[in-house]
């Protein structure tokens, strides 16, 4: 906390240095006062500027008084973007070929090869599938799987995002058919949908608006209701064979809650919209969502990617964008904006530009002045790792596929579209049962039952000693201590081990005597539970 303020409205600051925000309130007026405190006496060190997002980071930190840290050494980036991207491990393979590498280039063109792969397609779909709330028990299977379909041949086919949202909003037709139709079928009135809209591709949380005025914003009642009109045509038919169909209609305005005035149906902060030659009011939802007067979409979409990058938006929460709830680094964020819009909502060209930045590639390891900053971006963040890509990267270490209950050999956590598939693993790690579009349903909490799993699992331990998984191979093959070591770390951890490491784990050699096998599963198992950044 960067300062605190007590009920006679005095501010005090802390010993962190840092931006904070206070919001002031009088009967219906609300403004933000920005308060700055620098480290005294630190002339921060600006790094190399790769683009604009250095500038602006640097800019900040030299503001504040911070020095960032240095650039991640070339394995911990390898593992970062790789579990970033695409939601993957590297192989022992990849991993030796990279750290071979000696391109000054090399760190460019992987991560142009990465946003190629098919795995980015599958990571990315499964991340949105759970913004789409597409829950199998409310959007049907056949729902549930369209949607996938057709969000994989967006991401495969790098649609821009802004056309891809166009669709999504104005889905009308068959919920089986592939496509995102089903998404209607998880709400049931026009102001739910109206409000799942905003906090999604808005980041306006609307609902505070729908009882009251909101307590800190401009959203009256009126804005509210405005905005669910544009939904009211929006009617779900059954089909005689079974299944759903979605059908936009003209619809029809809605009454002031209040006051029973009839609001015209608006975008927010727009005009009442003219719906003369459409039948669908969505459409000029669609027309006024990805519009350069738009203030919203934009920012919101790169807010997203850039608080799944960096661990952290430059608004938190990433779905709740307000004057009074300003980004910490604004001008940054008005320059991911407007990149997003010179792009032409291009995701791949715009992560490539985030991926690229030296503020992505930082190490987490901190320094004096900014061991307290968790907001400025001077060092990397420690992530958690979603439920699927965790269960596949154990899988990956192991050798041993995952096997889900109904489903064929070969497939992987972050592929599954079913969120109602009982699994242990899933529930305590985290997965979202996508009741909300909030990304804080995905649980990033540590708990005690997750290390007690990963410690003591048997599931977990027969991967490990599986009869024809990694460490079974390995210890078969004619390698040397030193190049066995090699293959366990390049396979778990995506580097070599140090001189230290190497002393430490021929302990376990020792104590296995000639049992090779023995040796490389407690290896496996140590590295398997220790703490790697990323």
């Amino acid at each position: 906390m960067v300062a605190t303020v007590n009920e006679r409205g005095l501010i005090t600051s802390k010993d962190i240095p840092g931006e904070a925000a206070i919001l002031v309130r009088y009967l219906d007026h609300v403004a933000v006062c920005r308060v700055t405190v620098p480290r005294p006496g630190v002339a921060a060190e600006r790094l190399e500027e790769y683009n604009f997002i250095d500038r602006h980071v640097w800019d900040k930190l030299q503001r504040l008084g911070i020095e960032p840290s240095g650039l991640a050494d070339d394995a911990t980036f390898l593992r970062r973007v790789f579990l970033d991207t695409i939601g993957t491990l590297p192989t022992v393979g990849e991993a030796r070929d990279f750290l071979a590498d000696t391109s000054s280039d090399k760190r460019t063109q992987l991560i142009n090869s990465l946003l190629r792969r098919n795995e980015y397609a599958d990571y990315w779909t499964m991340r949105w599938l759970n913004l789409m709330r597409a829950d199998q028990l409310k959007t049907t299977p056949q729902g549930t799987v369209a949607m996938q379909r057709w969000l994989r041949r967006q991401f495969r086919t790098n649609r821009p995002f802004d056309e891809l949202a166009v669709e999504w909003v104005t889905a009308q037709g068959n919920t089986a058919a592939e496509g995102p139709a089903a998404f209607y079928t998880a709400m049931n009135k026009p102001d739910e949908t109206a409000r799942t809209i905003s906090q999604l591709m808005l980041g306006v949380r609307i609902q505070c608006a729908q009882c009251h005025h909101h307590p800190s914003e401009k959203w009256s009642q009126a804005d509210y209701v405005g905005l669910a009109g544009l939904f009211t045509g929006v009617t779900q038919k059954g089909l005689p064979g079974g299944g759903k169909v979605i059908v936009s209609s003209s619809g029809e305005d809605l009454p002031h809650p209040r006051t029973t005035e009839s609001i015209g149906a608006r975008a927010l902060g727009a005009e009442p919209a003219d719906f003369t030659g459409t039948r669908d009011r969505r459409r000029r939802l669609a027309d006024w969502l990805a519009d350069d007067t738009n203030p919203f979409f934009s920012k919101t979409i790169a807010n997203r990617l850039w608080a799944h990058y960096f661990g952290r938006g430059l608004v938190e929460p990433i779905d709740d964008m307000r004057d009074t709830n300003p980004a910490t680094n604004e001008p940054l964020l008005e320059a991911l904006a407007q990149h997003m819009r010179d792009t032409d909502y291009d995701l791949r060209q715009f992560t490539r530009t985030l991926l690229e930045s030296r503020a992505y590639q930082l190490s987490t390891e901190t320094n004096p002045t900014n061991e307290l900053d968790d907001q400025n971006f001077s060092h990397a963040a420690h992530k958690t790792l979603d439920a699927e890509v965790l269960l596949d990267a154990i899988s990956r270490v192991t050798g041993v596929a995952e096997r889900f209950n109904g489903w064929p050999a070969g497939y992987r956590a972050i592929q599954i579209w079913d969120n109602r598939m009982p699994s242990y693993f899933f529930r305590i790690f985290g997965r979202p049962v996508r009741a909300t579009v909030c990304e804080c349903e995905r649980s990033d909490q540590l708990s005690m039952a997750q290390a007690l799993h990963l410690l003591n699992s048997p599931e977990i331990a027969e991967k490990i000693s599986h009869r024809h998984g990694q460490v079974n191979r390995l210890s078969q093959e004619d390698f040397t201590r030193d190049d066995l070591l090699n293959e366990l770390y390049l396979c778990a951890l995506s580097r070599y081990p140090k001189e230290e490491e190497r002393s430490l784990m021929s302990l376990a050699f020792d104590e296995n005597g000639d049992d090779r096998l023995a040796a490389a599963e407690d290896i496996l198992w140590a590295l398997m539970n220790s703490r790697t950044p990323a």
